[in-house]
C-alpha cells in the first residue's frame, strides 16, 4: 500500500478536503505535499486524516506547516498511522505492539537449529505487560501485550530497553526497521515515522539468546529500569551518530558517574562518624560567610569522581576490565580530568590527557559501562573477556595504539 496520491482533510471534518501526496525524504522524514492550503499556522500540532486511492484511512499526527506557496502548503508530518483514524495522539484503544529490530532474528536464533523463542514474558516493570519473540514473515519480530489499551505510542519504553538490549549485546546501535499496532478489535495498523540508518556492518554480538538464563530477559528490564537517565545517556553514544568527540566523551563519563550513584546509592566520601565530626567542628564556627560556605560545600557526603571511578571498575571481570583499560590509575585519572575539563568548559584540565587517546577515551569508558551491565546480568568471567576482544573491532583504531600494554608485574 502506498499512501501517496490520496485525499486529506483536518480530522473529523471532512467538508474541506485535498489531494496532496505523503511521501518519505532520504532522511525517511516524512512530508505532506498539499495541492491546495488544509493546515492551519499554529503553534500546536495538527492531525490530519486522509484516505488513499485504494480507500486505506491514514492518520497523521504531528502536523506542522514547513511552508506555503500560491495555493500548495508542505506540512512536516512526525508520525503516519496506516489503517486507521484517531482523533489524537492519546487515544487509547491499542492492545499490541509486533516490531521487527535490527538483528533481532540473528540475536534470537543463533547457534540454534530449532530455537524455542520465549512467549509471555511478564514485565517486572510494567504491570499487565507480556513480551514475546515470534516468527513473522520469515523474520523474528519482539511483540508486546497490554491487558490494559494504550495510545499508539504507549510502547515505546519496553521497545527502547529492547533496543538496548540488543545494542548492548552487538555493541552497535539497533534501529526499528518496522512496527505495527493491533486495536482492541484486531485492525492491523502500520505505524511510519523517521528512522535513522543501521551501521549493520558493526554487529559482533558478544552473547546471544541461546546463551543466557530463561530469567535474562526479565532481568533486563529490571535493571535497565534501574539504571534510567544513567543507562540513556550511555546507549546515546552509539545511536546518536557523528559528533564532536568532546560531547561523547562527557557522556561516557556522565554515564560512569551515574552508574556508581545508582549501584552505590550510600558510598560516602569518609565514614559517617569522620562526616559528623566535621559537620560539628564546622557548626561550631562563629557565623560568618565562610562558615556558611563550608556548610554547603559538605552538605552532601559524596565520594570524589576519581573514587567512584574506581569502585565502577572494580565491579566486572577483572581481567576484562585490564583488556580494556589497560593501566586502571592512567583511565581513572583521563576520564576524571575530562569531565571536569569539558563539564565546565576548560581546556585546562584536557591537556593532561594525550590528544591522540582523547577520542578512544570515550570507547573505553563506553566499554567498560558494558562490562558493568554484563556482570550485573550474571554473564560469565568468559563472555566479559569476549566483549573486551570484540569491543576492539569497533574502534578506529585499536586500543593497544592508544594505551600503554599492561602491565606484567
Amino acid at each position: 500500500m502506498n499512501p501517496d496520491h490520496g485525499h486529506w482533510w483536518l480530522a473529523a471534518d471532512r467538508t474541506h478536503s485535498v489531494t496532496g501526496n505523503l511521501t518519505a525524504l532520504e532522511d525517511s522524514s516524512l512530508r505532506l505535499q498539499l495541492d491546495h492550503h488544509l493546515v492551519p499556522w499554529t503553534d500546536g500540532d495538527v492531525v490530519v486524516w486522509g484516505e488513499t486511492t485504494d480507500e486505506v484511512p491514514v492518520t497523521l499526527l504531528g502536523c506542522v506547516v514547513l511552508s506555503s506557496a500560491n495555493q500548495t502548503q508542505e506540512v512536516y508530518v512526525h508520525v503516519a498511522l496506516i489503517g486507521i483514524h484517531i482523533a489524537s495522539a492519546d487515544d487509547a484503544i491499542f492492545r499490541e505492539l509486533a516490531v521487527s529490530l535490527s538483528n533481532l532474528t540473528d540475536w534470537a536464533t543463533r547457534g540454534r537449529d530449532a530455537p524455542l523463542l520465549p512467549e509471555q514474558i511478564t514485565n517486572p516493570e510494567c504491570t499487565g505487560e507480556h513480551l514475546s519473540l515470534r516468527w513473522v514473515e520469515n523474520e523474528v519480530r519482539l511483540v508486546v501485550e497490554s491487558d490494559e489499551p494504550r495510545s499508539w505510542a504507549g510502547f515505546g519504553n519496553t521497545t527502547q530497553a529492547f533496543q538496548d538490549l540488543l545494542t548492548l549485546a552487538g555493541n552497535a546501535d539497533c534501529r526499528i526497521e518496522s512496527s505495527v499496532l493491533s486495536t482492541d478489535e484486531g485492525t492491523p495498523v502500520e505505524v511510519r515515522m523517521t528512522a535513522d540508518n543501521v551501521i549493520a556492518r558493526h554487529w559482533h554480538p558478544v552473547f546471544v539468546l541461546g546463551t543466557v538464563s530463561d530469567e535474562f530477559i526479565s532481568n533486563w528490564l529490571t535493571l535497565r529500569a534501574k539504571l534510567g537517565m544513567s543507562g540513556s545517556v550511555l546507549f546515546s553514544l552509539d545511536y546518536g551518530g557523528r559528533g564532536y568527540f568532546q560531547n561523547k566523551l562527557f557522556n561516557a563519563a556522565s554515564a560512569a558517574e551515574g552508574f556508581h550513584e545508582v549501584l552505590y546509592p550510600e558510598a560516602t566520601g569518609i565514614s559517617d562518624q569522620d562526616y559528623t565530626v566535621l559537620k560539628n567542628h564546622i557548626k561550631a564556627l562563629p557565623d560568618s560567610p565562610a562558615r556558611q560556605w563550608a556548610l554547603s560545600a559538605i552538605q552532601r557526603n559524596q565520594p570524589g569522581l576519581s573514587k567512584r571511578m574506581h569502585e565502577l571498575a572494580a565491579i566486572p571481570d577483572s581481567e576484562a576490565v585490564a583488556r580494556v583499560l589497560h593501566d586502571q590509575k592512567k583511565w581513572v585519572n583521563w576520564i576524571v580530568n575530562a569531565r571536569n575539563a569539558i563539564g565546565h568548559s576548560s581546556w585546562d584540565g584536557m591537556g593532561n590527557i594525550p590528544r591522540e587517546l582523547r577520542p578512544a577515551l570515550t570507547y573505553v569508558t563506553k566499554t567498560l559501562l558494558h562490562l558493568v551491565i554484563f556482570e550485573q546480568l550474571g554473564l560469565s568471567a568468559e563472555q566479559q573477556r569476549s566483549a573486551a576482544a570484540v569491543s576492539h573491532l569497533n574502534l578506529r583504531q585499536r586500543y593497544d595504539d592508544y594505551f600503554d600494554p599492561a602491565s606484567t608485574a
